[in-house]
């Protein structure tokens, strides 16, 4: 903001406006909160939503069938961050349940995979995530594991 020196303006009142130049808005909100205490400002804030991860188990076969999840990201956080190892290491556990799922079967297979972390978002994102690239990677002749259980 520029301002135009006049000659009502001493040096004193120059300084004073430099110095002062912005603090109104603070001057003013200490008259309010004076005037008003108990009226406070509240913070905006978001809610926090929970975040899912979402991956794919990519089976080393001759088939490269390919499963793609959505799960609470917070199980598999290292660090703050999403680390694919982990989810490696608890899909692994699956194996020694006795849940019949695709997963359990290629594992039984002795068959290795490697995960793939695709992205991070709110459920409603995630699953919409999820379903359409499902149907893409049918639509590329992909063997989806998720519905052959």
């Amino acid at each position: 903001m520029e301002r135009r020196i006049t000659e009502i303006e001493t040096p004193e009142l120059r300084n004073h406006i430099i110095t002062n130049q912005g603090k109104g808005h603070n001057m003013l909100k200490s008259m309010f909160n004076t005037l008003f205490p108990s009226i406070k400002k509240e913070e905006k804030t978001m809610a926090n939503s929970t975040q899912y991860v979402v991956y794919t188990r990519n089976f080393k076969s001759k088939a490269k069938q390919i499963g793609v999840f959505a799960e609470p990201a917070s199980t598999y956080k290292v660090n703050g961050e999403v680390h694919g190892g982990k989810i490696k290491f608890r899909n692994l556990a699956v194996k020694s349940t006795a849940r019949k799922t695709a997963t359990n079967k290629l594992l039984s297979k002795g068959l290795d995979f490697t995960v793939e972390v695709l992205g991070v978002a709110p459920k409603n994102s995630a699953l919409t995530m999820k379903s359409n690239i499902i149907s893409l990677l049918k639509k590329s002749g992909r063997k989806v594991i998720n519905y052959s259980a």
